[in-house]
């Protein structure tokens, strides 16, 4: 990607740029309104064809805290208030973790491991839909709620570690809140309000470092047509299909999004 010369192909082949920038945005906006982020991560590996990744970034957290602004308040009546506040309690410490650990921790050994783990949960659940527990989903999520506290300082804990460091707080939060076996629309409100707020928490951090741009936000304010168009697709999908073909979905998120944690995240931050 080290060939990518900031905005240059913007005015070199702009047909292209738009094109891939168009489809990031939807990646994000449909993914958010219908899943809670499930495949949203292939934003940035899809916009890093046309800008280098420090540049895709100040792109795309600004559209990002407007999907999730928009999202939460449609489905604002959904949400699980209880989880979201155990989520962003634990995040927002994981977050001041990864600050201050920032200098020394090797973030491809945690992208790695967090990849790891989002493809076993993945293999695993569908191992299940082929070979059912002798425990129903009620069940199982009757027991994690149990432990939220403890899964809550682990999975979130780790989601705002790995979301400061290396942008991919999603899957550890998703590995969180799968099991609880939520309502899909209370599933995606609660994500898109745990990430409005870990995103929240990222801005003074990037405009320190100089991610945003007069380039990146024209860009983003032009982009903010898409987020509509992907909105309605999101929750029209979210509406019509069934809670199993919406975890389904969801589980095969985790690994299509470990597309992103292949991404050079040193060069963002």
């Amino acid at each position: 990607m080290s060939s990518i010369n900031s905005f240059e192909i913007l005015e070199t082949s702009p047909e292209y740029f738009w094109f891939l920038a168009v489809l990031a945005v939807l990646a994000v906006s449909i993914s958010k309104a219908g899943f809670g982020g499930a495949m949203g991560s292939l934003s940035v590996p899809i916009l890093i064809f046309v800008l280098p990744p420090k540049q895709a970034l100040g792109v795309l957290l600004p559209l990002f805290l407007v999907t999730d602004v928009w999202v939460v308040y449609i489905w604002r009546s959904m949400l699980d208030k209880r989880i979201v506040t155990i989520m962003c309690a634990f995040g927002v410490i994981g977050q001041i973790v990864g600050w201050l650990i920032f200098d020394y921790l090797n973030d491809q050994i945690l992208t790695g491991l967090i990849g790891l783990i989002a493809i076993i949960t993945a293999f695993n659940y569908a191992w299940r839909r082929i070979k059912p527990l002798k425990q129903s989903s009620l069940e199982i999520a009757t027991s994690v709620s149990r432990r939220i506290f403890q899964r809550g300082a682990i999975w979130c804990g780790l989601s705002g570690i790995s979301s400061f460091v290396s942008l991919s707080g999603g899957i550890p939060a998703q590995v969180f809140l799968l099991p609880h076996a939520l309502a899909r629309q209370s599933f995606v409100g609660t994500l898109c309000v745990y990430f409005f707020v870990i995103n929240i928490l990222k801005i003074p951090f990037y405009v320190e470092i100089g991610i945003f741009s007069e380039e990146t936000l024209t860009v983003s304010l032009w982009l903010l047509l898409v987020i509509p168009i992907g909105v309605f697709i999101g929750k029209w999908l979210n509406t019509h299909i069934s809670d199993q073909i919406f975890y389904d979905i969801s589980h095969i998120g985790l690994p299509v999004s470990y597309t992103h944690l292949t991404l050079p995240t040193s060069d963002l931050v």
